[in-house]
């Protein structure tokens, strides 16, 4: 698809260097919006892409650009045409990865094949913006038959978008992309939501280089999905993260009891990680205390050596705002581990465990000599 849109983009002569090519989309791409219309992050100057240092874009954006330069790296090996080859640039392939990811749908919104999804576009329907609490619905038939203007009947499948809302005349007429946070909204889109209510912030965690065989196993047992874990704007550290720290920071002692759960009948990590031992939560929370700290230094800290010259208002601003929100998930995050780290301690008083590291350390010499 991507491809497809970009030889829209190419020289006329060039385009007629190319067998039994058959464009048949060009109005519609010459309505698209052109590069220097684009505000998604790969389109930042060096200076514009500084301002997110710091944050979980920074990284996403890097690497899509990477993703998408492999890709471009890739096709353009396919084209056998010198002339071909030398027009379809970077810059027309990062075009048309970026109108693909701003404005495409799901294909199985058509056929109904979520399995072999793809990408599709829909003409007209792309060109409204984007609102969370516009009233809309949307209708598919996958049974339609629709044909073209020639005549010929085409794939079945229809999408019907129906507002829900009254519009005044004169009024702009939305969608809604769904709970979309900024950070979302920044890299496919090029806009930002003032409180954004769908706002989350990404925690990732690692694998540490020297695992055990039986750590890994116990990975795969539990099935624990993606390393990667997103707090709300409440803060609430989500469950998971919690469990998969919990094995991750296990001693072996602690590893020989978890497996000894698993083998006992206990499935699924909700049901072996609730809970594994009183200084293996503390650990936990020690860790996680130190992640959000550091997390919210480089959000607060802002980038360094960056001059105003090549930074545009809006870029600017839409930053900010993302940045912001990503601050007031990390400080809800931060509260909700306070909380979490007390409730945590008055437990463990009352099962009569001091919750005190130190104190927990002189339990457990207590517990050897014993």
């Amino acid at each position: 698809m991507t491809l497809y849109l970009c030889l829209h983009r190419l020289p006329k002569t060039t385009v007629e260097r190319v067998a039994r090519l058959d464009l048949q989309h060009q109005p519609y791409v010459d309505f698209l919006p052109i590069s220097e219309g684009l505000r998604t992050p790969l389109y930042f100057t060096p200076a514009e892409r500084e301002l997110l240092r710091g944050t979980n874009l920074y990284g996403a954006m890097q690497e899509r650009e990477d993703d998408w330069k492999a890709e471009w790296r890739e096709v353009t090996s396919w084209v056998s045409d010198e002339e071909v080859r030398k027009e379809l640039t970077w810059e027309r392939w990062l075009w048309g990865c970026t109108i693909l990811s701003s404005r495409a749908f799901s294909s199985d919104l058509i056929d109904g094949d979520k399995d072999n999804s793809t990408p599709v576009l829909f003409p007209g329907v792309d060109l409204l913006n984007h609102r969370p609490d516009a009233r809309v619905t949307w209708f598919r038939d996958l049974d339609a038959g629709i044909e073209r203007a020639d005549g010929v009947a085409a794939e079945k499948g229809s999408l019907t978008i129906v507002l829900d809302e009254e519009i005044p005349a004169g009024a702009q007429v939305y969608n809604t992309y769904g709970a979309k946070a900024n950070e979302e909204l920044l890299l496919g889109y090029g806009f930002v939501l003032p409180s954004n209510r769908a706002d989350f912030l990404t925690l990732r965690l690692s694998m540490p280089p020297d695992a055990s065989p039986t750590l890994f196993s116990l990975w795969e047992r539990l099935r624990l999905s993606d390393t990667r874990h997103y707090v709300p704007r409440s803060g609430v550290l989500p469950d998971e993260l919690l469990a998969q720290m919990r094995l991750l920071l296990a001693q072996p002692v602690e590893i020989e009891e978890i497996e000894e759960r698993v083998q006992s009948g206990a499935e699924g990590w909700s049901e072996v990680l609730g809970f594994v031992g009183w200084e293996n939560e503390l650990d936990v929370l020690d860790m996680l205390g130190t992640m959000l700290d550091s997390k919210a230094e480089a959000l607060t800290a802002g980038p360094v050596d960056v001059t105003g010259e090549e930074i545009r208002p809006e870029v600017m601003e839409m930053v900010d705002i993302y940045r912001q929100g990503q601050v007031e998930v990390i400080q809800a995050a931060i509260e909700y581990h306070e909380r979490l780290f007390d409730e945590t301690r008055r437990k463990a008083e009352e099962a009569g465990v001091p919750f005190d590291e130190d104190d927990l350390e002189d339990l457990e010499e207590d517990d050897e000599e014993q």
